[in-house]
């Protein structure tokens, strides 16, 4: 890796620079191209577009955007924030992989399974050494440029504004961007029939300022496979802003089981876009939780794909905003075929500015009779200036389903509140333990202790405003 001059903005030299460093195939290089020709014709969601409106562009600066750091070698994971110490001894997990600024520090896994071929490692060693598994499914068949991410149609007055859902939601413009620029991420491939009984954890952290993050998930569950995989994304604070631009591709091959914990505390300086997408073939079964604690601003597209009859999704997310965050995220709940099952949980508690805007659609295809789907969406304001959005959407297109949805907001229940203060519990206290019980049931749902109680330490913190 000869070249280690600091390159600033998004062009094709920066982009040709990153492949060179990470050493890649001439064909993902041409993917890479493909993808900036798409980002370059595309432009940024106008704020009529019905999916963006409620999130503003204006005070998104990309000019100063580092794409990507070089290595740097003296880095270790002792010097990780206090809360990450001990993840790359952590006996408890089947394996750990932590990435610094895209680069892979720690990788760890279990000889057992590396005798079983299980494979983990970081999306750039994946790149090299499993070129053939990478080739198969990285941005074809979950998160992909081929197609426009939904229907569009131009107005009278010549303005591009979005009309429905296609197959698939999400954004065309920050998704090529990422396809132009992803580096590192995690990769695993369980084969098929084996189970890996312990969790595994992950985590992306990165420090450089104003280095973008680019990461990519893409995570194979062969037929009859079964995994745990906690992922963790953090940041150190800084006054400048950071742009950053995820992905995350699960595929479930025919009865296999995956539990997916994509947790993010950024500081408040990033800008978080993140387009992830699950394809459940046969008989598969997914829980996916999506935790939502840090960022200036995020926008998450995640989707479900029941692709095969039997299929089994649970959908489950919580997010905390204090101060002006701004959360902004769409699910979709997609019946393509018959007999899958869908059921989503989302919780979020904003308090101080924040803002939340939860959009989620149940979609039964025409062919998807006996599909099974439901979507829950509740919110608790612990301000009189937060404030919540939420819109449960329903698109049935067959006559044989079950298909329900709900959301409330609101803030905390006086009458439970006074509850706690008539058995001597002060009222801040009365509150703080009324909101950890609130997610309670979500953060319980993570298989290892060490992320729970992380988790609940910065729930803590952001009800108290420390």
């Amino acid at each position: 890796m000869a070249e280690t001059k600091t390159l600033v903005g998004f062009h094709k030299d920066a982009l040709e620079a990153l492949s060179r460093a990470n050493g890649e195939p001439d064909w993902m290089r041409a993917r890479r191209l493909e993808a900036w020709h798409v980002y370059n014709e595309t432009p940024l969601p106008a704020s009529n577009d019905e999916l963006w409106r409620r999130t503003s562009l204006k005070d998104l600066k990309l000019d100063d955007v580092v794409p990507f750091a070089w290595q740097d070698a003296a880095w270790s994971p002792d010097q990780l924030p206090a809360e990450f110490h001990g993840l790359a001894d952590n006996q408890d997990a089947a394996g750990v992989l932590i990435t610094h600024n895209g680069r892979a520090s720690v990788v760890q896994l279990k000889e057992e399974y590396k005798q079983r071929g299980v494979i983990l490692c970081d999306m750039n060693t994946a790149l090299r050494d499993y070129p053939e598994l990478v080739r198969e499914h990285f941005m074809t068949r979950a998160v992909t440029l081929a197609e426009n991410r939904y229907a569009r149609r131009i107005n009278e007055q010549g303005i591009t504004e979005s009309h429905g859902y296609s197959d698939t939601i999400g954004d065309l413009k920050f998704a090529s961007l990422h396809g132009a620029f992803w580096n590192s991420g995690t990769f695993l491939y369980v084969p098929r029939n084996v189970v890996v009984e312990q969790p595994i954890n992950t985590l992306a952290f990165y420090d450089a300022p104003q280095v973008a993050i680019f990461s990519h998930s893409l995570i194979i569950l062969e037929s009859g496979a079964s995994a745990k995989l906690i992922e963790d994304f953090g940041s150190s604070a800084n006054e400048a802003q950071r742009f950053g631009s995820r992905a995350v591709e699960l595929i479930l091959k025919p009865n296999s089981d995956l539990q997916y914990f994509n947790l993010q505390d950024w500081a408040h300086n990033v800008w978080d876009f993140t387009s992830q997408t699950a394809i459940l073939e046969r008989d598969t079964n997914l829980t996916w939780l999506a935790g939502m604690l840090g960022s200036a601003v995020t926008k998450a597209f995640l989707d479900s794909r029941i692709q095969g009859p039997g299929a089994n999704v649970r959908m489950l997310g919580f997010f905390f905003g204090d101060k002006q965050q701004h959360f902004d995220q769409h699910t979709f709940q997609n019946h393509i075929v018959p007999n899958g099952k869908s059921d989503l949980l989302y919780k979020g508690a904003l308090k101080d500015k924040a803002y939340s805007a939860f959009r989620g659609l149940i979609r039964i295809n025409p062919d998807a009779q006996h599909s099974d789907a439901y979507q829950q969406n509740r919110n608790l304001l612990l301000s009189r200036t937060a404030h919540a959005d939420s819109i449960p959407e329903l698109e049935i297109e067959a006559n044989d389903v079950r298909c329900t949805h709900g959301a409330t907001v609101g803030p905390i229940e006086e009458a439970a509140v006074f509850y706690m203060m008539a058995r001597g519990i002060p009222r801040p206290e009365a509150e703080r333990l009324f909101t950890e019980g609130f997610f309670d049931e979500l953060i319980a749902k993570i298989p290892l202790e060490v992320v729970q109680d992380r988790l609940f330490r910065v729930i803590r913190q952001k009800i108290v405003g420390a």
